[in-house]
Parts: structure tokens; sequence; C-alpha cells
């Protein structure tokens, strides 16, 4: 009787938590030249898909949560990881800003200067944001966001004796041009597990 049982996982569907961040990852290329590694982080990440719902109320009903009577209004699809390199080329994904250079002086060294932007340009935005995992078969897995914006807060923790580093969120947004079949907008975001390799 299944009930009495334990409940053995199957290997595939172990998935691990260590892994790396793409920027504009390909899931029909994994060589695609526009894809950018995120670079490395400390902790991993985390990905949350929030639905916000609506309960469709009635006189003497015996709750919000009825059958049939409830609907989702929104969706918050994010990303959050823990940076642990800087740059001014990352920082302008993880919080859009701009890079001004000024040259080597007398008596000062070349530097580069980032500053946050006021708004969002459309150029701000990446196609995708990809957490690339494995499960215990060694099969790849990727969460993968669109239309990803750095929109989080940008935090950097300071610690003696320690490396800093940059916690950032980035979130998907909706595109209304994109439909599928049936004329409903495309949810940003996927998860695709790919089979594994069959040796001849």
């Amino acid at each position: 009787m299944p009930i009495t049982r334990p409940a053995v996982p199957k290997p595939k569907n172990i998935q691990l938590g260590a892994g790396v961040l793409i920027f504009n990852f390909n899931p029909d290329d994994w060589d695609d030249l526009n894809s950018v590694a995120f670079g490395a982080v400390r902790g991993g990440g985390n990905y949350n898909v929030e639905p916000t719902n609506k309960a469709i109320r009635f006189d003497g009903d015996r709750g919000e949560d009825s059958k049939d009577l409830k609907r989702k209004i929104e969706q918050k699809i994010q990303i959050t990881v823990t940076a642990l390199e800087l740059d001014h080329a990352k920082l302008q994904k993880y919080m859009p800003g701009k890079v001004t250079n000024t040259p080597a002086g007398l008596d000062l060294p070349e530097y580069n200067k980032y500053r946050p932007k006021i708004d969002y340009d459309e150029v701000d935005y990446q196609d995708n944001l990809a957490y690339v995992t494995t499960n215990k078969n060694g099969d790849v897995v990727a969460y993968v966001i669109e239309n990803v914006l750095g929109d989080g807060a940008l935090s950097a923790a300071f610690q003696d004796k320690d490396e800093v580093v940059a916690e950032t969120t980035f979130t998907a947004h909706f595109d209304y041009d994109k439909v599928d079949d049936d004329g409903e907008v495309i949810v940003p975001t996927y998860i695709v597990q790919y089979e594994p390799e069959i040796i001849v």
C-alpha cells in the first residue's frame, strides 16, 4: 500500500542549490554569444513567483477561499542574489545607472564613477536572467525570468575580516505585445529541465 511506504525521491527531481546566473540565457543554444555570466555569488539566490489573489465574496460565504471564486490579479516574479563580484559594468545591471570616466591627472590615477539614474530606460531591461543548476542526475535545470530590470534595492554589506557582498533583486516585467495562442499575455517566467543526454 502506498500510504505505508516512505516517499523516496527520484534523483531527477532533486535539484542542487549551487549554480550560475546568466543574463540573456538562450535555452536553445548554450553557446549563444549574447549570453553574459552574472559573476560569482555567495549564498546562492532566490527565485520567487508570488501571485496576488482576489477572492470573489458573496453574502453568506464561509470565507474568502471558495472553490472557483478566486482570481489572480497580479504576479510578482523575482530573482534575488548576493553578488561577490562588483565592478561598474555589473553595477549598471544591478541598478541602472551611468558610468563616467575621468582620465589620469598629475596627482590622481584614472577612475570610473558610477551614479544611479533617476528613471528607467528601454536599454536598462535585459532579455532574461536565468539561475542554472542541475539535478542529482546531473541534468541541467534553469529558472528563467524575462524582461528583467534591476529595480530592487542594492545593499552592500561591509564586515571586518570579510569580503564585501551586495544583495540585489531583479524583477520580471510583463510585455503586453507578447501573447500566447489564446491571446493571453505571456507570464514572463519559465522553468526548463533538460533530459539526460543519450550516449550512443
